[in-house]
């Protein structure tokens, strides 16, 4: 989709004068509100880290308005590091800070459901908080990819991350292998009862299409009731912002 390529093409634009961080410090920024009168908790991650944005903000402010709790998290802007290793302790630091979070919330305010939504490369973040978690109810995940490397390696948003990996002798087939306990395919057997949604694009470049298809015929395997929205031309971004600003689907 032209959309994709354009919006990648500043953001990478501007990543040339940006050097990629390799520490696995995290300051995580969070922000729950809390309606006393709803048994349902909604949580919002973020895609790549990108800081705290207007667009998840707005549909923060929708769940509300529908009488929700939510617990939005806002981390750095890379979570992808130079170092393939450290991104995958930085995944895990994610998953135990979230899941260590929901545990505390679930003790004090005994939410009768928790959703998780996810777009993008939150997705990674999403399952592995999920994954062998009685306490979740509902994914909805947005343009996911079934595997990690291979969406890093061929979308046209880490070119220049794929390029620094090419040049420590890292090819698509060994970030597979240093980051197996990330990839989705090893992350989706153990979901319980949680009901899956999930929104690909035939237009995406960011996370190609393919594997967005690809992962949701993985689910489709496990969880035979996984709902599966997919559209023609609105590429990676505006997918995500179609469900987020206008979308009824997340608000249920």
């Amino acid at each position: 989709m032209i959309f994709d390529n354009i919006i990648a093409f500043f953001i990478n634009s501007w990543d040339r004068f940006i050097n990629f961080p390799d520490s696995t410090e995290l300051c995580i920024h969070k922000k729950f509100e809390i309606n006393k009168h709803s048994s349902t908790l909604k949580i919002l991650l973020p895609p790549r880290g990108d800081g705290d944005q207007l667009v998840p903000r707005i549909l923060m402010r929708r769940l509300r308005k529908k009488g929700y709790s939510c617990l939005a998290y806002f981390f750095p802007k890379h979570l992808l590091l130079t170092d393939a290793k450290k991104t995958a302790e930085v995944y895990d630091f994610i998953r135990n800070y979230v899941r260590a979070d929901i545990a505390k919330i679930q003790e004090k305010h005994h939410y009768k459901r928790i959703d998780i939504i996810a777009p993008s490369l939150g997705v990674v973040s999403a399952c592995l908080i999920a994954n062998d978690n009685r306490d979740i109810s509902n994914l909805f995940l947005i343009v996911p990819g079934s595997c990690l490397a291979k969406s890093l390696w061929n979308g046209i948003r880490t070119q220049k991350l794929r390029k620094i990996y090419e040049r420590q002798n890292i090819n698509q087939e060994k970030l597979k292998q240093l980051w197996a306990r990330l990839e989705l395919e090893n992350n989706v057997k153990a979901l319980g009862n949680a009901k899956i949604w999930i929104a690909i694009s035939r237009s995406d470049k960011v996370v190609p299409y393919q594997y967005g298809k690809e992962f949701g015929e993985q689910l489709k395997k496990f969880y035979p009731d996984t709902l599966i929205r997919e559209n023609r031309y609105l590429g990676h971004y505006l997918t995500v912002a179609k469900y987020y600003l206008f979308s009824q689907e997340l608000l249920k």
